[in-house]
């Protein structure tokens, strides 16, 4: 949180509080909740700059969770059957539908944010 001595906007550049989003995002995504105090601090800055820090934290998010994905289903695109033990494959395929619940989340917070198309709703889907 701000005391006396933070100041209201971040004196930082805009590639540097974009960076820093960027770590303290995936802190959070670890677990490391005492990254969110700076993280809420540098998107709140970013809306008093003029830019939209809710939409440019959730792009963050978003891409954060296609990359594990990607990552994850990578190894098995690739002849993963030849290389994994099948328990291994259902391991990653239930992580899979886990984060594409958290992707299609984030998804819907950036149309929500626009007020332009639509939510990305599954019925009786396991990432719902």
């Amino acid at each position: 949180m701000q005391n006396a001595e933070t100041p209201k906007l971040p004196i930082q550049s805009l590639g540097d509080i974009c960076d820093k989003l960027t770590i303290l995002s995936r802190k959070i995504y670890f677990g490391e909740e005492g990254a969110f105090p700076e993280h809420e601090y540098l998107k709140d800055g970013l809306t008093e700059l003029g830019y939209d820090g809710e939409l440019i934290a959730a792009i963050i998010r978003l891409s954060q969770m296609n990359f594990e994905i990607w990552n994850l289903e990578n190894v098995i695109r690739n002849n993963g059957e030849e290389k994994l033990p099948m328990e291994e494959i259902g391991r990653r395929a239930i992580l899979i539908r886990n984060l594409n619940r958290k992707r299609i989340q984030y998804k819907n917070e950036i149309t929500t944010l626009d007020h332009i198309g639509f939510q990305e709703c599954k019925t009786n889907h396991l990432s719902q």
